[in-house]
């Protein structure tokens, strides 16, 4: 079962952080047993792109998992996209300005040797609780993704950040990415109010995850909170 699977530790010393029911969990255990996709979508419902300036994260997952469907892509690449930003649900949204300022902080303040610092350790972070979010989902793990798969969602991370920051900043925006075609959306990129954007997650996430393994992991999620305080 998913609640069974082992991931190793982030940290020695726990780092304790809320669920929305005001039970705890660490932050440096990642498990599938943690993992509530109920309350995966209403974090990101709230968890607004672009430092709170661009649409939620809700939103972008469920319109780029669409548009790779649109586009022709398979189911399961689509349920791979749908997902790859729920970490943000443990780790919230470091933003890649302030991932890149943090990295240029490191190097002109200990230098050469610590180039790139934090970007290992956030990507270190993000893999272990992918790790945990995918097994929830009983999805392969990025690790074992093919190179289309990794493809697929990357291109479409990229493209989808590309054409939310024109239409929320205007066309200048394009200037600060690559080239890309504009995602086959459904719908234009207006800006979802949260419980909206709660909505849509929960229904593609029915699509895409099955609400069998929504009800079962939310049942096993439920069971390890009771378990695990600080």
């Amino acid at each position: 079962m998913t609640a069974l699977a082992t991931i190793s530790r982030l940290a020695a010393e726990p780092a304790w952080s809320f669920h929305a029911d005001g039970t705890c969990f660490d932050l440096a255990c990642p498990h599938p047993g943690s993992v509530c996709f109920i309350e995966v979508g209403q974090t990101l419902a709230g968890i607004r792109r672009f430092n709170g300036r661009g649409v939620s994260v809700a939103q972008h997952s469920v319109m780029g998992a669409q548009a790779i469907l649109n586009e022709g892509g398979s189911h399961m690449e689509a349920r791979l996209y749908f997902l790859h930003d729920a970490h943000e649900w443990a780790l919230g949204d470091i933003t890649r300005p302030v991932e890149k300022l943090l990295n240029s902080h490191l190097l002109s303040v200990h230098g050469m040797a610590e180039t790139g610092a934090f970007s290992e350790a956030i990507e270190a972070l993000k893999d272990k609780w992918d790790e945990a979010i995918y097994t929830a989902a009983a999805l392969p793990v990025p690790e074992f993704w093919t190179t289309r798969q990794k493809k697929v969602v990357k291109d479409m991370d990229d493209r989808m950040c590309r054409e939310e920051a024109i239409q929320r900043f205007g066309p200048r925006a394009a200037s600060q990415f690559n080239n890309s075609s504009r995602p086959k959306t459904t719908g234009t990129f207006k800006l979802w109010g949260q419980a909206d954007a709660e909505e849509k997650f929960a229904e593609m996430a029915h699509r895409l995850i099955g609400s069998d393994q929504i009800a079962r992991q939310a049942a096993i999620a439920c069971a390890a909170r009771q378990k695990v305080q600080p």
